[in-house]
């Protein structure tokens, strides 16, 4: 498990194919993101990748030539500057482009026009993000791995939990396991000023503490600057522990969150963990080809307020989450958004769900799986047990 995986080069002529066949009336794509650009051309190399409507795509390393060309099974040129950009590639006056007007900075962006005078600039983001929500058989493998990371990282907590132990503490055990499996360290997240740890552990009322981040839970943190997760708290007794991580093997992500305690819970939080588990169970049921996100998120709030925790499932009145579930890949927040879109399912999607119910004051309990949609029912990736682990 523990290696870097090439990526195929029938893999990566199948994305560039595809994605050539949703250019419409473009002439090409500038693709500057190092996501996109990992996707597209097989290494997390430096540099951009021309992708034309028609014929061959060419990468452009600025740091490391040697690593892309190694790498990637595109050509790959050397970049020196965005002033060889038109010459180097051949891109005519008045050309339509694809850029992912999403994540490019501003400044990068006025710098490529003025190399680019005369072309016209279309944002290709979110054709992209769809395009990656779709896996091959090939990412499949590579998430599975993921959740068996994730699983071996949530399966040590019990070796490890014990009454007064700071929250960092017991994180440090999860992330190490993961590590030693071959995580990378980082989990891609492509919102702005967005950025997250391995996961959130947090006991008590700890877990309520809302943040910044978009997630149902935040947590105190150690850091003002990063105010989520793992903090200093010592861990008591008959109180949740929300351990929620994500594996990720090499650049796929498999999201998980299971609840931990010491000593048996109060009978409402108890109850109010089993009412997640029946949101997952239903919502995951209708993960099927031709829902939307909005139908999903609906089914979710309706299930929820039928078992009496409308106020408290993604968050409190005032405070929720918005989504009930998100897809994962190379970045935690892909399509499909289980919120109110319009995003569609289809086969081929890993699609993590996650009803969490959050007392403030008190604590959070709940449940996330990672599922792979299929022609017909889905497939939970992830498979730690799912009820409350009491040691």
């Amino acid at each position: 498990m523990m290696e870097m995986v090439l990526h195929p080069r029938f893999e990566i002529e199948s994305r560039i194919k595809r994605l050539q066949s949703r250019m419409g009336d473009l002439d090409g794509a500038v693709i500057l993101d190092s996501v996109d650009v990992a996707y597209f051309a097989g290494t997390g190399q430096e540099g951009l990748i021309y992708i034309p409507r028609d014929g061959q795509a060419v990468m452009m390393a600025r740091k490391s030539l040697s690593r892309a060309a190694m790498e990637s099974p595109l050509p790959v040129r050397p970049l020196r500057s965005l002033k060889d950009l038109r010459s180097e590639l051949r891109i005519q006056p008045g050309s339509a482009l694809g850029l992912e007007l999403d994540v490019i900075p501003f400044n990068h962006y006025t710098r490529l026009m003025r190399v680019l005078d005369g072309c016209k600039a279309v944002d290709v983001s979110e054709t992209i993000r769809h395009l990656r929500s779709v896996k091959s058989e090939f990412e499949i493998g590579l998430t599975r791995q993921a959740a068996n990371m994730v699983d071996a990282g949530l399966a040590c907590v019990p070796d490890h939990l014990t009454e007064g132990m700071r929250e960092i503490e017991l994180s440090s055990w999860v992330e190490k396991t993961m590590r030693d499996l071959g995580h990378q360290g980082a989990i891609r997240f492509r919102r702005y000023n967005h950025f997250l740890p391995l996961g959130h552990l947090m006991a008590g009322e700890n877990a309520a503490i809302a943040s910044y981040v978009a997630s149902p839970t935040g947590g105190q943190g150690v850091s003002l600057l990063q105010p989520q997760g793992a903090g200093f708290r010592r861990i008591g007794r008959n109180e949740p522990v929300l351990v929620d991580f994500a594996g990720v093997y090499n650049g796929y992500t498999a999201d998980e969150t299971r609840i931990f305690s010491i000593g048996p819970l109060p009978r409402h939080l108890e109850e109010a963990h089993a009412a997640a588990l029946q949101v997952e169970e239903v919502v995951a049921s209708q993960l099927l080809s031709g829902r939307t996100g909005r139908e999903l998120f609906d089914i979710a709030e309706s299930e929820g307020a039928r078992l009496g925790y409308g106020d408290h499932l993604g968050g409190p009145p005032g405070s929720k989450c918005g989504f009930v579930g998100h897809g994962v890949g190379l970045e935690i927040d892909e399509p499909p958004v289980l919120g109110p879109t319009d995003h569609r399912i289809v086969p081929g999607m890993t699609i993590a769900v996650e009803p969490k119910m959050i007392f403030p004051a008190t604590g959070v309990v709940g449940i996330e799986d990672t599922f792979l949609t299929t022609e017909g029912r889905p497939i939970r990736l992830t498979g730690f047990q799912s009820e409350i682990w009491q040691v």
